[in-house]
């Protein structure tokens, strides 16, 4: 299943402080933690932020990949589809996540490491794409 650029969840609709999603895996060097709050800052889209519920000290920064590379996309296995319980690929909300440097105009979303979230269950997983065909530091800003 290759999921399809989901429409993104109105984050205020439910809360205006965005929406519970559970990561029973956790997420790659933060295996123990699963319960995350994603939202998106006034004025702050592309970019969301994910917030651990279990230690404030963790959050990421987010974005969806296909405003970096309009191509985008993510083969899930049959397993790993099953794992978040996807339906349908419009089920999929796709997320990658940012590093911003000291000069933030050089920040890089990781297209290697995607986190995919069912919208319908709010459950999520990152998963690894073994192809080479993303980079593990895409540049978000257009360079001169």
């Amino acid at each position: 299943m290759t999921p399809e650029p989901a429409n993104p969840p109105d984050f205020t609709a439910e809360s205006p402080d965005g929406i519970q999603v559970t990561f029973p895996k956790g997420l790659l060097g933060f295996e123990k933690l699963s319960a995350f709050l994603l939202f998106e800052p006034k004025d702050g889209y592309p970019l969301k932020f994910l917030q651990s519920t279990e230690n404030p000290d963790v959050s990421f920064i987010c974005i969806d990949p296909v405003t970096v590379k309009r191509d985008y996309q993510v083969p899930l296995t049959q397993e790993e589809a099953e794992a978040l319980g996807l339906e349908a690929p419009e089920d999929a909300l796709i997320l990658t996540l940012v590093v911003v440097p000291e000069n933030p105009q050089h920040m890089t979303t990781n297209l290697a490491g995607p986190i995919i979230i069912n919208v319908r269950t709010r459950k999520g997983r990152q998963i690894i794409l073994s192809s080479e065909t993303y980079p593990l530091r895409c540049p978000i800003l257009l360079q001169d």
